[in-house]
């Protein structure tokens, strides 16, 4: 705690010994030189800054030789073995390497979303016709849902409207372009971010014990880690989305278990859909790669 006494500057200057001379080699000009604690701050935060935009928000599709290389470099054994086990199973999958700025999950979910429902509208698959439009009613209905919890139409409706046209894209490739946009890409994480919080406020009951052993209440949870940017997702994020849009995730887990096998966690809505939309729910899987701190896309073929 700091102190808060307060002394008149005579008796602060009197308390300080004198200054004595420079030691030997230090000069006034080198003591004056050195960059301030906020020059140092600033520095580290363009070096990140730099390197986060050498890596696209999200990439096209990469082989998995190239994950396989990541780890490789690393020397992870057991994390290799588990790729092998991944490329073997799945030898012409692909992983769409998302940026690691801490809205990775989001950015992940938010395209895949919108790429599924844009190359089902492309094929235009009647059974699959029909879980695209309880996706879209979904997303319209996230809009009321905004507003039922106490967020202001006027500025949710502006995070909206790029996620609606990232929805009618006319082209998996105008959907990649459009999330490579910083601007257009961290307004549809924003948007989505609100979703979420948006979800668990208005089904408290459901989520609070979710996070009770780290927050007094729901809504502290929502506004140190959920409408944040650049905040991790966790399991209850994954949950809320999932709930909110009504799609199933997949998450792989590279990590140090035993075995050569990834761990896949499979979240479900609590309210799926029915009838020919379940059918088509059942393939539009959103599907995700986790390792500590980051998602990326996965795609098994």
């Amino acid at each position: 705690m700091k102190d808060t006494t307060t002394t008149d500057a005579t008796t602060t200057a009197a308390a300080q010994p004198t200054a004595g001379p420079p030691a030997a080699g230090a000069t006034a000009d080198s003591v004056d030189d050195r960059p301030s604690d906020e020059a140092i701050l600033a520095y580290e935060r363009s070096l990140k800054e730099t390197l986060l935009a050498s890596h696209p928000l999200v990439s096209a599709p990469l082989p998995y030789a190239l994950l396989a290389a990541e780890y490789a470099a690393a020397d992870s054994p057991l994390f290799l073995a588990k790729i092998a086990s991944l490329t073997a199973d799945h030898p012409d999958g692909t992983l769409r390497a998302v940026r690691k700025d801490g809205n990775c999950f989001f950015r992940a979910f938010g395209f895949r979303l919108c790429e599924l429902v844009v190359t089902d509208r492309l094929r235009a698959a009647p059974s699959s016709s029909q879980w695209r439009t309880a996706v879209l009613r979904r997303v319209e209905e996230s809009r009321q849902a905004l507003k039922s919890a106490g967020y202001d139409p006027i500025v949710t409706e502006d995070f909206f409207e790029p996620f609606d046209e990232a929805l009618k894209a006319e082209s998996v490739d105008a959907l990649l372009e459009k999330f490579q946009i910083e601007y257009i890409s961290d307004t549809i994480v924003c948007y989505l971010r609100l979703v979420t919080a948006a979800t668990l406020k208005l089904n408290e009951d459901l989520y609070s014990a979710f996070i009770l052993d780290k927050y007094p209440t729901l809504n502290d949870f929502i506004g140190a880690e959920v409408e944040p940017m650049n905040i991790e997702a966790d399991h209850i994020h994954i949950v809320a989305m999932v709930n909110a849009f009504g799609v199933n995730v997949l998450v792989d887990n590279l990590d140090l278990s035993a075995g050569t096998n990834m761990n896949v966690h499979d979240f479900s809505p609590f309210e799926p859909f029915e009838g020919e939309a379940a059918a088509g729910a059942k393939e539009k899987v959103i599907e995700l790669l986790y390792r500590p701190g980051h998602y990326d896309l996965l795609y098994r073929k």
